[in-house]
């Protein structure tokens, strides 16, 4: 199970991830790479996030949550936390157990919601048209981490309980830049969570958006020249 899961995480990182620009040479075909610098980067970035959660044993759950993320430069960022609450639904497996085998297994965990802080790696980034109509820059990367999970135990007598354990993080995304602050993610997570019992993988498919922005203005945001270069290409300036 965690082989197939790592397995699919690394295919959907190679399909999410931008290919590089290359260009063959007109004369000696040599290979010409097109290398920009990367734009819309912001150090701090909040975000609200929805996932589901289809691999639970009794339950289907939906996490819901915020999370604060630090972002060192271009390449490294810190989800500094990331909490979330799950929305569950029973599934129709007890019915089934107790229905066509009669057995009733004696606890069920429900998750109830989950803390996590990850590394993540920014190696790839990339462009691409809409309709022909503009530019959406996104950025592909990977996610390494670890926190907590934590379960309500319901017993088959009614009594419940409850129980927190360890939680491994692994997973890919991308995130689109849709505007100069506002971007939207989109991700898959492998959540090995270090139950009492046994040891348990979890798929998480979710979705996000966020605000990136500085406290203070870069540098290169206060240069003179290059708002009166911008001013000009709005045309709110006149120049003879």
């Amino acid at each position: 199970m965690r082989s197939t899961t790592i397995t699919g995480i690394m295919i959907l990182f190679i399909v999410l991830a931008p290919a590089p620009a290359m260009a063959a040479g007109a004369q000696n075909d040599e290979k010409v790479f097109a290398i920009q610098e990367r734009v819309f980067h912001r150090h701090h970035e909040i975000g609200i996030n929805i996932g589901y959660v289809p691999d639970e044993d009794f339950y289907n759950a939906y996490p819901v949550g915020i999370g604060y993320t630090y972002h060192f430069n271009h390449w490294l960022a810190w989800e500094v936390v990331r909490g979330q609450y799950m929305f569950t639904q029973e599934k129709d497996i007890k019915d089934k157990l107790e229905d066509e085998f009669g057995v009733t297994p004696e606890v069920f965990l429900e998750p109830r919601y989950m803390i996590h802080s990850n590394i993540i790696l920014k190696p790839l980034y990339g462009k691409e048209t809409l309709w022909n109509r503009g530019i959406l820059n996104h950025e592909s990367y990977l996610i390494l981490g670890g926190g907590m999970i934590a379960y309500e135990k319901n017993f088959s007598n009614g009594d419940t309980d409850a129980e927190t354990d360890p939680s491994i993080c692994l997973g890919a995304g991308t995130r689109y830049f849709l505007s100069r602050n506002l971007c939207m993610t989109l991700e898959i997570r492998d959540l090995v969570n270090l139950k009492k019992d046994n040891t348990e993988n979890n798929i998480y498919f979710g979705i996000g958006m966020s605000v990136q922005f500085n406290l203070f203005p870069d540098r290169g945001e206060q240069d003179e020249t290059v708002d009166r270069l911008k001013g000009y290409l709005e045309g709110n300036e006149v120049h003879e």
